[in-house]
């Protein structure tokens, strides 16, 4: 299993969950609706998080002339994280929706980013038996973490 076809799988997921979440924030859906597919959503997200800058951040990093990229990568990672607990801790509907929406925005240019930045670049510069090592690192990874 490739390392990129896998995150890329997981995009796909999170996608389907985040138009899920804007349509309950489009609805004035119920504050526990939204918070309990964005504890969902923040759990998923800080999981993919961890294995990006675990597994793939150092098989590009020698690849690479500088750690812009990821800087930016980690950068989208801690705004999302930010916008999450900001959905959290909001005191009213109208502050959860407001927060849902800038989160939202920003998990999809993120994903987008990943996609045609990191993702193709992996598929650039790092072998097939590469991605294919680092994706069976990710399925050990993540059935530690899901049981």
């Amino acid at each position: 299993m490739n390392l990129t076809d896998v995150l890329l799988g997981e995009h796909v997921a999170y996608r389907a969950l985040l138009d899920e979440i804007e349509e309950m924030a489009s609805f004035a859906g119920e504050v526990a609706q939204i918070e309990s597919a964005m504890t969902v959503l923040r759990t998923e997200i800080k999981s993919h998080a961890a294995l990006e800058e675990t597994l793939l951040f150092p098989a590009l990093e020698q690849h690479l002339e500088t750690s812009e990229l990821f800087a930016e990568m980690r950068a989208d990672h801690q705004q999302i994280q930010f916008g999450l607990e900001r959905i959290e801790e909001a005191r009213d509907l109208n502050e959860a929706i407001e927060a849902v929406r800038q989160t939202l925005g920003i998990a999809r240019g993120h994903l987008k980013n990943e996609k045609v930045k990191l993702y193709a670049l992996a598929e650039e510069v790092l072998s097939d038996e590469t991605l294919i090592q680092l994706g069976e690192a990710w399925e050990t990874a993540y059935s530690v973490k899901h049981g």
